[in-house]
């Protein structure tokens, strides 16, 4: 909507539009550097969204180990693995659900999820709720996406592109009583100059002064076309404040730069997710590690940074440790994303190897490479 009115002799003009909160722009404002930012946060978020909605939420159960790793078991098929991986939770599917949070918590401060139970005290679903509820009985997520508690990380690198971009604003022009000479580098410097000195002057009131052949235009709209320069500003403003390379987005990351954005902007939502679900979800009893319980229940993410190792990578790194053991196989497990076994708490090696105090202990070998007594 539109709205135009004379105010003191001048056209004031006063816009108003629906705020999109998926996208956080305002429907038929036109502008360039709106329709780039705009845009290029939507991939964003959706990539952000996407990595959130592909993980899977593993119900375990812990068994106390004197000395070694606790061993786990899966409990799969249970009331809080049916709910979290499996129910749509009031959408299409489990997947949207959790893309949808993903994509709230880009945007709002924190979310509360609302656990269900039916009369056996069963978990039956889970739904996102409104501000106005017990939040001792809900699952209390806070974005990692927020500066503050009232600036998001979006709200603030929009801000920055702005004042940035508005630097190249041009806003109104200066007529001069000659010709604009488009070739000599000596008029582009005498008019920064002459542009210069006014802003000099017109700083100790407001007023300054020019020569009676040149004459200020002030332009009522600021113009401008977004220049390669200023897309790659917006990008690199987005991508930055994400922990993000554009090759994210594209398919075309490095190992490194995989892992520098998932460890920075993934992980902390996941340990916080991992600790808030175990937490509202599973009982203190089950969930604790008390004197006398064999048992502990946990609910857990796979956020391995293993998972972005090539099939060479894991197999060198199974190889050496089977040279030189650090890691137990239970250890190794672990790292790769799998679950911990009965009597994995043992050192892998090869027989090649041996435990010696000096190299005195080292067989003699004959030249012809057979052992001497």
């Amino acid at each position: 909507m539109i709205l135009k009115f004379n105010i003191f002799g001048k056209a004031v003009t006063i816009q108003s539009s629906k705020l999109d909160q998926t996208t956080q722009r305002a429907a038929g404002w036109k502008d360039e550097a709106v329709s780039a930012t705009s845009g290029f946060y939507n991939n964003i978020a959706a990539k952000i969204a996407t990595e959130i909605s592909k993980v899977n939420f593993q119900h375990v159960k812990y068994k106390k180990t004197p000395n070694g790793i606790d061993t786990l078991t899966s409990m799969d098929g249970s009331d809080i693995d049916e709910v979290l991986n499996w129910k749509p939770k009031g959408h299409l599917n489990s997947v949207e659900f959790w893309s949808i949070v993903a994509r709230k918590l880009m945007r709002t401060r924190q979310i509360y999820l609302d656990p269900v139970y039916d009369s056996d005290g069963q978990l039956i679903d889970l739904l996102l709720a409104d501000d106005d509820i017990d939040t001792n009985e809900t699952v209390n997520i806070v974005s990692p996406f927020f500066v503050n508690s009232n600036t998001s990380i979006l709200d603030a690198t929009l801000s920055s592109i702005a004042t940035k971009l508005q630097q190249g604003r041009i806003k109104g022009q200066l007529k001069i009583n000659g010709l604009v000479d488009t070739d000599s580098e000596e008029f582009v410097e005498k008019a920064k100059n002459t542009l210069d000195q006014m802003q000099r002057i017109g700083s100790v009131n407001g007023l300054t002064v020019t020569d009676s052949k040149t004459e200020v235009n002030e332009f009522s709209n600021s113009y401008s076309v977004l220049n390669d320069e200023e897309i790659k500003l917006i990008k690199s403003e987005l991508l930055s404040s994400y922990f993000m390379s554009e090759k994210i987005l594209t398919g075309e990351a490095s190992q490194v730069e995989q892992i520098y954005f998932y460890q920075s902007t993934i992980i902390p939502l996941l340990n916080q997710l991992e600790k808030e679900l175990t937490y509202k979800l599973i009982s203190s009893s089950k969930r604790q590690k008390v004197k006398g319980n064999i048992y502990y229940e946990r609910i857990i993410i796979d956020n391995q940074l293993f998972k972005f190792a090539s099939i060479k990578d894991m197999l060198d790194l199974y190889h050496e440790n089977t040279q030189a053991p650090m890691l137990t196989v239970n250890e190794f497990k672990v790292l790769m994303g799998l679950e911990p076994i009965e009597g994995g708490d043992v050192y892998l090696t090869n027989l090649n190897s041996k435990i010696i105090k000096s190299f005195s202990e080292l067989p003699e070998e004959t030249k012809e490479g057979e052992e001497t007594s």
